[in-house]
């Protein structure tokens, strides 16, 4: 009985740790795992903060508009007492003291623009930047999304692929169970049990480094959606369950709702805007400003018997007359910084229709090679069921065998990098023109 409570124990810790894992693994879909990227991954969480940034720097340049009002006050204990002398006619003398215990001051000053173009023309610019804040936000969602997706997909056809190379492994070690039989029989040759020992062996490096690929895919996943590393995640997904919809096309209006090209546009705005700021240095400003001064001294805190009160507004304009050039210097620069944004869009633009047209080529292409790999792999499994048999009478030799399975193993590996490049070429082309993932 003391022997067996060792063994039970162990036993009872291996279906612990076996129902904890269970229990703690995430099965994500790829649409539960794009969701979780956009709420866990911290370039996105950053980016959103700069969001929330600009739209405080909007906030701040308005206020302009509104009026400043600051107030003013302090109060004085004065411990030294001043006098004022004056000779009389008679000869006397008389003593005036010239400060009194206590004085208190206070001011409220209002000051309003009233007319500033390039105040308003600054707001402007300022609400352009906020909107450039969300698309970038909005275009590195899409980056990311287009990442996320990438990775999850070779994930799943690197898991495709392990079974593949199972499958390929399976087949040699099968052959080299029936070289065996036949050795032991005197129907094959020690070279022939020797090429199929080696044959199965070479099969095994192969399938430990997709193995090891696929662990390096599912940590790259757990970092961009910020999941702990020790955390177990199920990819759920299957390689094949793309629809393939056919040939496509798309055009160059598709790009109207890329978030990359729509910044581009906004900081061309903000160029001519800047012009603009510029061009209205010369205009007046004009400025209201409103003052109210209390102030009172007194010995015994009775402050009312000797203050002053003082409120008056005051209307002010001002108008630059010479700045040394250096306005002329900044229109010329604005000019220039407008003329490279342009260019910029229209070189941007310009690179993602070729990278779109390079998509939808590999798109099409990606079609017409998996239908050629699907009935590739009808012939080669065809072909390999007939040498098993062929091999089991010592018909075809190790060479034969080896060769018709890797032909079949080519071929599922290439029908899987089909539609590994399906998805990734669809992933482009959502990227590029802008859609959402």
């Amino acid at each position: 009985m003391k022997d067996k409570l060792p063994l039970l124990s162990t036993l009872l810790f291996g279906a612990f740790l076996l129902i904890n894992n269970l229990l703690f693994s995430q099965e994500l879909d790829l649409k539960s795992y794009l969701d979780l990227v956009k709420k866990s991954n911290i370039d996105l969480k950053l980016s959103a903060n700069q969001v929330l940034v600009s739209k405080q720097e909007t906030k701040i340049a308005r206020s302009a508009l509104l009026p400043d009002v600051s107030i003013n006050g302090f109060y004085q204990r004065d411990f030294n007492r001043n006098f004022l002398f004056i000779n009389d006619f008679d000869g006397g003398l008389t003593r005036l003291r010239t400060n009194f215990n206590n004085s208190v001051n206070a001011n409220a000053v209002l000051n309003q623009t009233l007319f500033d173009l390039s105040v308003f023309s600054a707001i402007k610019v300022v609400k352009l930047t906020e909107e450039i804040s969300k698309l970038n936000d909005s275009h590195l969602t899409n980056e990311i999304s287009t990442q996320a997706s990438s990775l999850y997909w070779q994930a799943i056809f690197t898991k495709e692929s392990i079974k593949v190379l199972v499958e390929n492994s399976s087949l040699a070690k099968d052959q080299l169970a029936q070289i065996k039989k036949l050795h032991e029989k005197g129907l094959a040759s020690d070279l022939q049990l020797q090429q199929a020992e080696v044959f199965y062996k070479k099969t095994l490096p192969t399938l430990k480094n997709a193995e090891n690929q696929f662990k390096k895919l599912l940590n790259d996943l757990k970092i961009l959606a910020d999941i702990p590393l020790i955390e177990d995640i199920v990819l759920t997904e299957d390689l094949e369950s793309i629809k393939l919809n056919g040939l496509i096309n798309s055009s160059e209006s598709d790009l109207e709702t890329q978030p990359q090209l729509q910044v581009l546009k906004k900081e061309v705005e903000i160029a001519n805007k800047q012009i603009s700021i510029d061009k209205k240095f010369w205009y007046p400003k004009l400025n209201l400003a409103a003052t109210y001064n209390y102030g009172a001294q007194a010995n015994n805190f009775n402050f009312n018997d000797n203050s002053n009160k003082l409120f008056f507004l005051q209307l002010g304009v001002s108008m630059p007359i010479f700045s040394g050039g250096r306005n002329r210097a900044k229109i010329s620069k604005a000019v220039i910084e407008e003329e490279t944004a342009r260019f910029n869009l229209a070189k941007t633009r310009q690179n993602l229709l070729n990278q779109l047209q390079t998509a939808e080529n590999n798109y099409n292409n990606a079609i017409a090679n998996i239908q050629t790999h699907k009935e590739t792999i009808l012939l080669n499994e065809n072909e390999i069921e007939i040498f098993k048999k062929q091999l089991s009478l010592g018909v075809v030799t190790t060479i034969e065998f080896k060769e018709s399975r890797l032909r079949l193993t080519q071929s599922k590996q290439e029908l899987l990098n089909a539609y590994l490049d399906l998805h990734i070429a669809q992933l482009q082309i959502i990227r590029i023109t802008g859609q959402k993932n």
